[in-house]
């Protein structure tokens, strides 16, 4: 059976939170281990006797994680999978149910630990994937639902890309950072507090990054970047990048083979403490000089293009659309602006609490179809007192699409609510409802209701 996998892996957890149930009470638990989509987790000082109180679920391998460890290598397997249904309304519900995953293989060298030179880390992370888009195809929406089951940007049924490869060194007690390599944009800019992780978090893209930014900094990418803290309120960040890369090519064929298209994008991340409460409020802005073409073909298609898409539909227009001619531009450029800010937190733990976030976006609509952008939500850690390490949120966004692609396309919106269960360090269960107002930006696709259960196990 196709979804059997999950089912199994389904029923372990059930029957681990059946056994948990039984536990002693006031069993301290250890912070989940993964805080993003590729750390290795941690070793632990010492493990504990439980099973269901480990920070991964094989264990410290009789001691050895925790000696790697200690000589600088550390291993993380991350296991996310994902079950979704297109209940009403989008582009399909006939077979709307769809079953998709993915595996962070992540590998970390630090060469302090190693005996070489201090502040040094190399980082590798695989990506083996399956179920295709998942659930995205059906609802029919322009941005994915799932982010997890968007990434790394193939539709291939089982695929594994090797993602990310690069080099941190820091220098001058973390003043400054040099990254260089194959990387992904969102480790280091756009951050936020509350929206921030697919695999633990929100699931659609909207509530991870600004959607805009992928218009130029596409999943992973060859690039160098530097972040300067001069302050501890303040860090500042640039990169310089492959406009062309991909997860699932090396980057070097594009960024050191013939014209290369290059993105700079540059950010001010400020810390603020408002009524002692943490806060941060982010600034920033990419450019890339890649000649893109102008989101409106040259006449009389354009004129024409309305009635053709009312004719043909979304589904057929999309697939004509790009074998009409387009003008380019000479180049590109967005700014953005989010930030997170706790409203409450526990006076012996600043983890849990509750706290606001949003983003905003703007982009040249001549040659970028979504022109605006904005999200705002709740977020936070431990709503339940007997579940301190249960995380949850409810998001809201708008995608204001650009005026050029009127009156064929207008906006789209949509809401996202979670809730993370940590039914034991190692592994999370989180239910997941997402209802998409005019996916695809128009008329033609009813309201979207999309459910889904989302369990990610750190082994």
């Amino acid at each position: 059976m196709r979804y059997s996998l999950f089912a199994i892996l389904l029923t372990v957890a059930l029957l681990t939170v059946a056994v948990q149930a039984q536990q002693e009470q006031g069993v301290e638990q250890k912070t989940p281990a993964e805080k993003g989509p590729a750390t290795a987790a941690p070793a632990p000082a010492t493990q504990p006797a439980s099973w269901l109180q480990w920070d991964t679920m094989t264990g410290d391998w009789n001691g050895a994680r925790k000696e790697l460890a200690n000589k600088g290598i550390e291993f993380g397997i991350n296991v996310h999978q994902i079950i979704q249904d297109n209940a009403h309304g989008g582009a399909h519900t006939a077979n709307g149910f769809r079953y998709s995953g993915s595996t962070d293989l992540t590998l970390i060298l630090d060469t302090g630990k190693m005996g070489l030179w201090p502040g040094g880390q190399f980082l590798l992370n695989a990506e083996p994937k399956w179920g295709g888009y998942g659930v995205n195809p059906k609802v029919g929406s322009l941005i994915p639902v799932s982010l997890d089951g968007y990434k790394p940007g193939s539709d291939d049924g089982g695929i594994i890309t090797l993602s990310e490869f690069f080099y941190q060194q820091v220098l001058f007690e973390g003043k400054l950072i040099l990254i260089g390599g194959k990387l992904d944009g969102s480790r280091a800019f756009d951050l936020s507090e509350f929206a921030d992780n697919e695999r633990t978090q929100f699931m659609n893209l909207a509530f991870r990054n600004n959607p805009l930014i992928g218009k130029f900094l596409p999943y992973t990418t060859m690039g160098i970047g530097v972040i300067v803290n001069p302050l501890d309120w303040l860090s500042i960040r640039t990169a310089v990048a492959d406009t062309d890369g991909s997860a699932t090519t090396t980057g070097f064929n594009t960024a050191f083979h013939g014209p290369t298209n290059t993105t700079v994008i540059h950010e001010w991340d400020f810390t603020i403490k408002p009524f002692g409460q943490v806060g941060h409020q982010r600034v920033g802005f990419a450019w890339s000089c890649e000649n893109f073409p102008y989101v409106s073909p040259v006449s009389p298609f354009k004129e024409t293009g309305p009635l053709l898409y009312r004719m043909v539909g979304p589904k057929a227009f999309g697939k004509l659309s790009p074998l009409l001619p387009y003008k380019t531009a000479d180049d590109n450029i967005m700014v953005y602006y989010n930030f997170d800010q706790y409203l409450y937190t526990k006076a012996d733990d600043p983890t849990q609490g509750i706290g606001l976030f949003g983003r905003f976006g703007w982009a040249r609509n001549d040659v970028n179809p979504v022109e605006q952008y904005y999200s705002i939500g709740v977020g936070g850690k431990g709503l339940i007192p007997t579940r301190a390490k249960d995380q949850y949120g409810v998001g809201y966004y708008v995608i204001g699409l650009s005026d050029t692609l009127r009156p064929i396309l207008s906006q789209e919106s949509g809401i996202e609510m979670y809730y993370n269960f940590e039914v034991t360090p190692w592994l999370h269960i989180s239910p997941d409802l997402q209802i998409i107002m005019m996916p695809g930006g128009n008329s033609h696709y009813d309201t979207a209701v999309v459910w889904g259960l989302r369990m990610q196990m750190n082994l």
